[in-house]
């Protein structure tokens, strides 16, 4: 009876063990030490007081890449700055208008998401915003985000110039495509033609139709294009009173990125998400708000080029000068409970067949 006691005993501390290490491991996860992740800020510098526009400059590259964000953070708050759908190596990571913000001290956010949506923040150097407006603008003078080619995707820029909120809807006759539909606010100021509202859609690859109409419309605008990968299109919807420019879609030249920036090229710092084989997969989206635009993108559709990127600040500096990033949150992996269940069940079922076995040796002896 002694030998059995111990042998049971052994057996459900092993199993209670099991059952110990299996919820440890639902906590959220940071990256792998042997995964190649690069972020960090160039400039602003810590402790930096700023005012009217700059750039951010730095790098955000890891593997399983779909895209960046960068957030400011001023107590348990985040403000959304810019997102960004491809990697930057020593380069320009966002506009920012510092007149957006109220004044006082934030830090700067990097956010990497990647293609299963899960992210890590990584928190940046602490700024103080000083601007003496009393109030901060409503609007960015310029686009925040800059359009860099995706890997393996396409990225579609859409635009509402009209004054009437507008809807966007995009699918595709191919299988295994995005699709969504886009709900867009009207042009906020109707003296400033430059200001429009704005969304961006990473898409997968393919052939897209669909429709765009104003509010209360009986009837919109149909299109259909081809979204090739790498590629950048704006779609801009200007309204009835655009006359033939009702709304387009064109596509765009990327911004040009610093000389000193390297993400554009492929090498093998990372894995790239390969496309899905299986499934409707949703279109990413991110709402970006009023945005600044050029006279032209209301105007005849034509391939348009933005002004060239400032170069980084940070292509002097000493590697001490770089603002290291340091990752303070993220979502966490799925909760594996089917492991800690079927433990559980392990333990009673081991209990239980120690409680028949000696019992049965009692009725045999």
């Amino acid at each position: 009876m002694k030998n059995h006691f111990w042998r049971y005993t052994l057996v459900i501390a092993m199993a209670v063990g099991l059952v110990l290490t299996t919820g440890r491991s639902v906590l959220a996860q940071e990256p792998d030490s042997e995964e190649e992740v690069t972020i960090f800020i160039t400039n602003p510098q810590d402790g930096a007081t700023l005012s009217g526009s700059l750039i951010i400059t730095g790098a955000v590259d890891f593997p399983d890449f779909l895209k960046y964000e960068v957030l400011l953070k001023s107590g348990d708050s985040l403000s959304w700055v810019a997102t960004v759908y491809a990697p930057v190596i020593n380069g320009n990571l966002a506009r920012f208008d510092t007149r957006t913000f109220l004044d006082g001290t934030y830090q700067l956010i990097i956010r990497p998401v990647r293609s299963d949506s899960n992210y890590t923040d990584f928190v940046g150097p602490t700024i103080t915003l000083a601007n003496g407006l009393g109030s901060p603008l409503p609007f960015p003078e310029q686009d925040s985000s800059y359009l860099y080619p995706p890997p393996n995707h396409a990225l579609l820029r859409v635009k509402n110039c009209a004054y009437e909120n507008a809807e966007f809807d995009y699918n595709s006759p191919e299988g295994f495509r995005s699709s969504g539909m886009l709900w867009l606010m009207p042009r906020p100021i109707e003296n400033d033609a430059s200001i429009c509202f704005v969304q961006d859609i990473l898409l997968i690859p393919g052939e897209y139709r669909g429709t765009a109409v104003g509010e209360g419309r009986p009837e919109g605008v149909s299109y259909s294009f081809i979204a090739e990968a790498g590629k950048i299109y704006e779609a801009v919807y200007n309204g009835p009173g655009g006359g033939q420019f009702h709304f387009f879609i064109t596509e765009l030249e990327p911004d040009e990125r610093a000389s000193t920036d390297v993400g554009d090229q492929p090498g093998d710092r990372t894995t790239r998400p390969e496309l899905p084989t299986t499934g409707n997969i949703a279109g990413y989206q991110t709402q970006t708000g009023p945005s600044s635009q050029s006279a032209a993108s209301a105007a005849p559709p034509a391939a348009q080029s933005s002004a060239p990127a400032a170069a980084p600040t940070a292509s002097a500096k000493a590697p001490s000068e770089i603002q290291t990033m340091l990752p303070v949150s993220g979502q966490g992996t799925e909760t594996k409970v089917s492991f800690v269940v079927a433990a559980i069940g392990l333990i009673l079922l081991l209990i239980g067949g120690g409680i028949w076995a000696t019992r049965r040796r009692g009725y045999i002896g």
